[in-house]
């Protein structure tokens, strides 16, 4: 018997079609197309949501909880005989996280003394509510970005908001003093190494201090995402939201510096209140993103396929429970 002619050609593509790995449908333009159509998606829900109106009221729970941290900062930072140096360094730090001009904000501290502790209790007290005011601001816009029922009490609502002002302040203080202080660690490794190296060791320094800030940055926000609302959401499905208001969050902290030392100047319209103006606008621009971040992780991870999967999760704890009950 003789081979079909025909026949064997189709046998072999089919053979080398099997062989070699089928390409993925999807190129590098059509991801970032993708990706630029969910973002303006997620902003356009936002708006559905009230995300703006959310946003303000956000901001002006901030701007409230700003000044009565500064003199928290300022009562500690007035127990240390090296009041000064620090403040040059978090001066240093908050000109490279806020808005350019925010850092003379801190000239009030210049001149705080010790503060009775009556008052330091107050001012903390005072701090940690405001703070909760964002957080349950934030909470609001995170459940109508999944479209969820209002299940929580005033009170359970509240203590909620308190926790995350803790569980998120402490990694924020602690990236906060890595940029602060970061250069008085650098300026001693330098000083103990060769300094032939010195131009290197910067720059890994630099690069490793401001990835852990970023880090830091996405683990508070994804701790945000995941406790924030009434259903909790597993952590992979907060990530690329966190991971994205923290990416635009840097970008429009720079681009905001950029424009109030380029073109904008508040100090004359508003004059002294001017660096108080530019932090409102700035927290209201942060406030949005966080809220947009929220809407970003809706859309890939939607109310119902959020409830299959915790569903999904919770029979899984169920059967291992099971299975090591039964051996």
């Amino acid at each position: 018997m003789h081979a079909n002619a025909k026949r064997l050609p189709d046998q072999e593509r089919n053979h080398i079609s099997e062989l070699q790995p089928v390409p993925s449908p999807e190129t590098v333009a059509a991801l970032v197309l993708r990706f630029m159509r969910l973002l303006r998606l997620a902003f356009w829900r936002a708006f559905q949501h009230d995300a703006f109106a959310i946003a303000k009221a956000s901001a002006y729970s901030s701007i409230l909880t700003f000044f009565p941290l500064l003199l928290v900062v300022g009562s500690v930072l007035a127990t240390s005989r090296r009041t000064e140096a620090y403040l040059r360094e978090i001066s240093y730090a908050v000109g490279r996280i806020l808005p350019a001009g925010s850092g003379t904000a801190l000239a009030y501290l210049k001149g705080t003394a010790q503060r009775p502790e009556g008052l330091l209790v107050t001012a903390s007290l005072i701090t940690l509510w405001t703070a909760s005011g964002v957080m349950i601001s934030w909470m609001e816009g995170f459940r109508r970005s999944y479209e969820l029922p209002k299940i929580w009490g005033l009170l359970k609502e509240r203590l909620i908001a308190f926790s995350l002002v803790i569980l998120a302040g402490i990694p924020l203080m602690f990236a906060t003093v890595l940029v602060a202080f970061g250069s008085r660690i650098e300026a001693r490794i330098i000083f103990h190494l060769n300094h032939e190296y010195s131009y290197l060791i910067l720059f890994m320094w630099t690069v490793i201090r401001w990835l852990i800030a970023g880090m830091t940055s996405v683990a508070v926000i994804a701790l945000i995402y995941h406790n924030a609302v009434p259903r909790t959401q597993p952590w992979h499905s907060v990530l690329p939201g966190a991971t994205l208001a923290t990416a635009v969050w840097f970008a429009a902290t720079a681009l905001f510096g950029w424009y109030l030392q380029r073109y904008a100047d508040y100090s004359i319209i508003y004059g002294s209140l001017g660096v108080g103006i530019a932090l409102l606008v700035w927290m209201y621009m942060i406030s949005l993103i966080i809220l947009v971040g929220a809407e970003f992780n809706a859309m890939i991870f939607p109310r119902s396929r959020l409830g299959q999967e915790l569903v999904a999760m919770a029979n899984r704890k169920l059967t291992n429970g099971s299975s090591e009950r039964a051996r």
